[in-house]
Formats: structure tokens, sequence, C-alpha cells
């Protein structure tokens, strides 16, 4: 079995009992999905709208919940905290952190779906 960075096989595998094409269809759902949360969290910021800062934040905690990325989960419910206290500092380093942790998480997701 391949060691990925993100991604928890065994709690996948575990969750989902197996089920390899349930998991095949909420990859391509975040997958299709993700990209506008991101892009409403980005808009955010420039914005200062911390309450939709903190909603986009906790949407994508949720995405990536689904898939036991226990590390990008953190990272967004750091940056959840921060719109909940109208804090940005280091914000952009943050949410670039995430944008490229998803890319990485959905590579693994494929490459563990077509082994």
């Amino acid at each position: 079995m391949a060691n990925y960075k993100f991604l928890n096989v065994d709690e996948l595998s575990t969750h989902f009992d197996g089920e390899e094409e349930m998991i095949g269809e909420l990859v391509e759902v975040f997958e299709q999905s993700y990209p506008e949360t991101i892009s409403e969290l980005k808009n955010s910021i420039v914005a200062n709208d911390f309450e939709l800062m903190e909603r986009s934040a906790h949407s994508l905690k949720g995405m990536v919940a689904n898939f036991f990325a226990a590390s990008i989960k953190d990272t967004c419910f750091t940056l959840e905290k921060m719109g909940k206290e109208q804090n940005i500092d280091g914000v952009d380093e943050l949410v670039n952190t995430i944008e490229n942790d998803i890319l990485e998480l959905l590579k693994e997701l494929k490459a563990h779906l077509s082994a």
C-alpha cells in the first residue's frame, strides 16, 4: 500500500467500507466544487469579509475531512478561526498552502483509486 502525505487510506477504506466507486464519486464532486470555495475564500480576504472567510474555510474543512486529510483540515480550521477573530496576518500564505495541499490530495486520491 502506498504511503501518502495527506490521504489516510486505512481510515478512508474503513469509513466507506471499501466502496471505491463511492469514494470516486466523492472525489469528482470535491474536484468540481472546491475551486469555487477557494475563490470565495480569496474574495472574502480581499473584501475583508470575515464572515465569508470563516464560512468558506469551514466548507473547505468539511470537504477535506471526507478524505481524512488531517493536516489540511487543521490548516482550514486555523483559517476558519482567523475569520472568526478577524485576523488576516499570514492569511495569503495559508490559502496558498491549502490550495497546493488540496491539489496534492487529489493526486493521491486518484493514485489510490487507480491502484
